[in-house]
């Protein structure tokens, strides 16, 4: 059988074509007439009901024309409905997709080898984090990994905790380490001004070498967030956190050495065994902050009051100003009695300033 020359086959294709529009058309143009023949019909005589058709002459077909009038009324408004609700559900079926798109894209600048282009990657997904709370999980622990993968600084090199050989005004840093990579300071900016929407988990920072990272307070439109986080053994020294909140952030045996925390919020935070040698303290709020083991020797701007509702015990290491302090003294007795009380709440009350005694009593 002899194969059809390509001018026939091509003809015959759009003769079939034309054939199953014709037929479409025709289809449409029946189901039309239909459904008006039976919305003018039985349905306008079934609304209409029995009053009409006690009617007769004139009066009759006042009142049917007057039904038909308003079934096909309700029938445009009916379809008008139908057309914006499709066409509703169209704009949100294409807007879903199009930040579908853009985070798939995002995700994939992420792994550029072009500075540039990481960072465009981290605005964007930071937009699609505005548009979309569906997505909010996602892309925060998207960008969390994207920071923890870059900056980890592994565990075989961390060292013991709080060694006594190690001093904050010797560190590395102070020999002129560069700077935290743009990428990572924008990755972590982004997370610091995220939505405050209900999250699932806490964001996972844990080993993050951010030392030298900055999130002041007066940069951002509100407080930078570094609550509800995993900061344990983070490297953030030198890091400049003047009024960011870390409540109910978990920061164990995280090296904070020289850090900048005046103004800031750690108010539930889970400090243990933190190195905050050399940091700024000024204002700093530590209401049922765990300071379990934590060496705040050589700190400033630290007071006797903040530490009324923190959690100490003998392991803390305080400045030389306040290690003999009367109220620092109270709150110690305080907490190891809480502890040895097996209370489920983890902090005890806030401490009062004691009474000192006057002239008169002695």
């Amino acid at each position: 059988m002899r194969a059809q020359p390509v001018a026939v086959r091509a003809v015959r294709a759009r003769w079939k074509r034309r054939r199953r529009w014709a037929a479409t058309a025709v289809g449409t143009v029946l189901t039309t007439v239909g459904a008006l023949v039976l919305v003018l019909g039985p349905v306008s005589w079934f609304v209409a009901g029995r009053t009409v058709q006690h009617l007769t002459g004139t009066d009759r077909a006042d009142a049917i024309n007057a039904v038909r009038q308003t079934v096909l009324a309700a029938l445009a408004g009916a379809t008008v409905f139908a057309g914006l609700a499709y066409t509703a559900r169209t704009y949100l079926l294409s807007r879903r997709g199009q930040v579908t798109d853009r985070y798939r894209a995002a995700v994939e600048n992420l792994a550029s080898e072009k500075l540039e282009v990481r960072l465009g990657a981290v605005y964007s997904l930071e937009h699609v984090l505005s548009e979309s709370a569906m997505d909010h999980d996602a892309i925060v622990r998207v960008l969390a990994g994207f920071v923890r993968h870059n900056t980890h600084r592994g565990t075989a090199g961390i060292p013991p905790l709080l060694p006594e050989d190690r001093n904050a005004l010797n560190s590395e840093l102070d020999r002129g380490d560069p700077e935290l990579s743009a990428d990572i300071q924008a990755a972590v900016e982004v997370l610091a001004r995220r939505p405050n929407r209900p999250e699932t988990r806490r964001l996972d920072l844990r080993h993050a070498n951010l030392a030298r990272l900055s999130l002041r307070h007066f940069e951002f439109e509100s407080p930078p967030r570094l609550e509800w986080m995993f900061l344990s053994a983070a490297d953030l020294r030198a890091a400049d956190l003047r009024g960011v909140v870390m409540k109910g952030s978990i920061l164990s045996t995280a090296d904070m050495c020289g850090a900048w925390l005046a103004d800031a919020r750690c108010d539930g935070a889970v400090m243990y065994r933190v190195d905050l040698r050399g940091a700024i303290l000024n204002d700093a709020t530590f209401v049922e902050t765990m300071l379990d083991g934590a060496d705040l020797r050589e700190t400033s701007g630290l007071t006797a009051q903040q530490f009324a509702s923190a959690f100490i015990d003998a392991e803390t290491r305080l400045p030389d100003d306040l290690a003999h302090d009367p109220w620092v003294a109270a709150r110690l007795t305080d907490c190891i009695a809480w502890a040895e009380g097996n209370h489920t709440k983890r902090c005890p009350p806030p401490t009062p300033r004691p009474q000192l005694p006057t002239s008169a009593s002695m």
